[in-house]
Formats: C-alpha cells, structure tokens, sequence
C-alpha cells in the first residue's frame, strides 16, 4: 500500500496546494497528517483534493478543533483521530501523533511497524529503532520556526510493503 504521510501544513496554502497536485501523492491509497492544519478551512483544501481516506491527528497549532471536526464531518474520507492514531494500513501496524518524543516513545515500546510524527519541521524518512520504521515527513509550510529560516517542504510517500519512505521536495517560488 501507497501512503501520502504529511504535516505541519500551518496555512501555507500555496505549498499544500503544490502538494496535493502532484501526481505521485494523488496515486497513493490514503493520507495520514500528523497535524498542524492550523485553520479549519485547511480541511476543505484536503477533502477536495484528495478523495481517497485521510486519517489525521491534531497538533499544537490545531487551536479551533470544534470547527476542524464540523468541517471535516462534510468530507465522508476525512477522518480526525485525536492526537493518537493506530491502524493496521497495507498489512502493516501503524501509529500516528504530532509530538517527536510521544513518537519516539511509542516506537521504543514496539508493537507497530511504523510511527509517523510531525512538530518539528525536520524531515526523517528511514529512522529505525528495532524494527520500528520512525518517519517524519517535515512540513509543508517550508519554514523551521525554532530556527526562523526557510527549510524544504517536504512530503512522504510511504510504502507499506517495503517499509520504505521516499522523500518529495514541493518547488516553491522563494
């Protein structure tokens, strides 16, 4: 199975826009966000553009979660999970949350063959511990607010049978 895995979109509408047409992420079979939407409208952008299940978690900077849910409730494949995610997704055991250390923890403990996490903006798309796949897919927004520069914004392309993530760079204009 074929998954999209992003985050940290903060309204960067342009990149997510660039993102979102990209004929690679359009041919995966879901979309996991590991959070920071940011505003709600973000959810109308996803559920337009991708019709295939899109399971996502919320992240510090998900501040109007009431309007997050309502208008994710107009899209039947978008689905908010929380701040934690588990699945079974393409035979694998997956586990989802915005937050490195929560990620890092759950990967330590075992049990899943994947953990995906977003917050800090630094993408790691073949991190290892055990035989626990760890993957953060950077952001979208294309900036490190720790570090107050412009980053690369990056996306995942998750491959569930290889348990392998292939890294997508979003052009953008600056």
């Amino acid at each position: 199975m074929k998954l999209a895995v992003i985050s940290d979109i903060h309204d960067n509408i342009w990149n997510l826009q660039k993102a979102l047409t990209m004929p690679q992420l359009q041919a995966t079979e879901a979309m996991l966000c590991c959070g920071d939407l940011c505003s709600p409208f973000i959810i109308h952008l996803l559920g337009k553009a991708y019709t295939k299940p899109i399971h996502m978690v919320l992240g510090n900077n998900d501040g109007d979660v009431a309007a997050i849910i309502g208008n994710s409730m107009k899209y039947s494949n978008v689905h908010i999970h929380g701040e934690y995610f588990k699945s079974t997704l393409g035979g694998r055991t997956l586990a989802m949350n915005h937050y490195p250390n929560k990620a890092r923890a759950i990967a330590n403990n075992g049990g899943f063959d994947i953990v995906c996490y977003g917050h800090n903006h630094t993408m790691v798309n073949d991190e290892m511990v055990d035989n626990t796949l760890l993957i953060n897919p950077g952001a979208i927004m294309g900036y490190h607010g720790g570090d107050l520069r412009d980053i690369t914004a990056t996306w995942l392309l998750l491959d569930t049978a290889q348990l392998k993530a292939e890294v997508y760079r979003i052009q953008t204009a600056y």
